[in-house]
């Protein structure tokens, strides 16, 4: 299928992807919203803090577990299913399933021998937390095949309506069974509805690719796959840290109730780019294409579509947030109420993620995945280094300034280094794209 188009094709289809897959998100986020809601009131703010703090570490070790495939998949899929190429697409998912099944059970292993000494839950908790790596890691990079092909609700129905609404029935269950919800119980669930979904995505895609299934796989590019999932996979895992370090630094050097309050706040601010990520289900995969036709107009149109209209999503959304931010944390239960410094700080991180629009996969999806692996470990130096300073003194407001920071440390970063490499403004500023576009080698 080629995606190519003049301003106003590529605005109907980024609009209607954008459509469907906002749509999805919102009954996803609501679920998410209740699930966490749910566990929150249930377990209390000690015990919910413990669950976060394992998911936290659940979460970022999914990232190396994913060994950089699910970022690579945006590029390879996409160009493998436009060209037809079903051989190669099918040695590609192959390779890549094998090695994130291969990474997430070493993880697994480490994490059930050695996870005492850094992950400070309890043994029961600890132990989900390994379980959850496996189908948390290849839940996620079906997904984004799923999206390469264009199926925007399928690439996203799994992991955000279906795991969060399995782990609300579980919940039920356990309430209705007269059992007490414990950190370690929470986690059990979570572990159970990510290999629900899994399973149930598999099934989805069997019938997806079913054209696909009579050619034989053809495995002749796997070291160019290994060599570009390699950075994808440290840059993976240094974005997931940066999103996650103060969690984990709060449950180190504070405690459980400032990692609940934080998370709260966070996942009330995680809001602001929605917009932004629902434009991007389509935006990379096209992003992808143009470049490898050296449009630098259709780029430009991709950029300044996406950018423009998150912007404006991003300021309504911060701004009533801002406003009913206290009543909202208390949704969360008794005591999250005091977070709001903590979502005011955050939500001007949100703010200028959402304006520098799709920069990031400029930078992945035109093989500068090194280059954007430095700004990024540089974003995560950044945080850590504020998080050490500010937690002691400042809890869970310390985290927040150390967050937005680093989060607009690498976004203006990467704004001004695809400026200068491919010449495309990606910011809601959508400057007039430069005449040259260099190639990643001549950088």
């Amino acid at each position: 299928m080629k995606i190519g188009g003049d301003r106003a094709s590529i605005g109907r289809l980024l609009v209607h992807g954008a459509g469907v897959s906002i749509g999805v998100r919102v009954i996803g986020i609501a679920l998410s919203y209740a699930a966490n809601v749910l566990l929150s009131r249930t377990l209390g703010v000690e015990a919910f803090g413990e669950y976060v703090i394992a998911l936290s570490w659940a979460l970022t070790l999914t990232l190396p577990a994913k060994a950089g495939f699910d970022n690579s998949a945006l590029r390879y899929s996409t160009i493998y299913l436009e060209r037809g190429d079903f051989a190669s697409f099918r040695g590609f998912v192959r390779t890549a399933a094998a090695a994130i099944a291969i990474v997430s059970l070493a993880i697994t292993a480490v994490i059930g021998f050695a996870g005492g000494q850094f992950m400070p839950v309890g043994a029961a908790t600890r132990a989900w937390a390994a379980l959850l790596v496996l189908p948390l890691a290849l839940l996620t990079f079906f997904s984004v095949v799923m999206r390469t092909a264009h199926r925007i609700v399928s690439s996203q129905f799994y992991e955000q309506i279906l795991r969060p609404a399995l782990i609300i029935l579980g919940i039920g269950v356990v309430f209705f069974e007269g059992l007490r919800l414990k950190p370690a119980t929470a986690m059990g669930l979570t572990v159970f509805a990510s290999a629900a979904a899994l399973l149930a995505l598999l099934v989805e895609m069997q019938r997806t690719f079913r054209a696909a299934r009579s050619h034989q796989p053809r495995y002749q590019e796997w070291r160019e796959w290994l060599t570009v999932s390699a950075p994808m996979l440290l840059m993976g895992v240094v974005q997931e840290l940066t999103n996650q370090i103060d969690i984990i630094l709060l449950g180190q050097m504070a405690d459980a109730r400032a990692a609940a309050v934080f998370a709260a706040s966070w996942r009330l601010a995680s809001l602001v780019p929605f917009a932004l990520v629902g434009l991007a289900t389509l935006g990379a995969p096209l992003i992808a294409a143009a470049y490898e036709r050296r449009s630098s107009a259709e780029l430009h149109r991709v950029s300044s579509i996406v950018a423009r209209l998150s912007f404006v999503f991003a300021l309504l959304s911060a701004l009533v947030l801002y406003i009913f931010a206290r009543p909202l944390l208390g949704l969360f239960g008794p005591g999250f109420a005091s977070g709001d410094r903590v979502l005011a700080i955050l939500l001007l991180g949100g703010v200028v993620n959402a304006f520098t629009g799709l920069v990031s996969y400029f930078a992945t999806m035109t093989g500068r995945e090194r280059q954007a692996l430095v700004i990024f470990a540089g974003a995560l130096v950044v945080s850590i280094g504020l998080n050490i300073i500010l937690i002691p003194r400042f809890g869970a407001v310390g985290a927040a300034v150390a967050s937005s920071s680093a989060t607009i440390a690498w976004n203006i970063a990467l704004l001004v280094y695809v400026r200068r490499t491919i010449g495309i403004d990606a910011s809601a500023l959508a400057l007039s794209p430069r005449r040259q576009m260099m190639t990643p080698e001549a950088v």
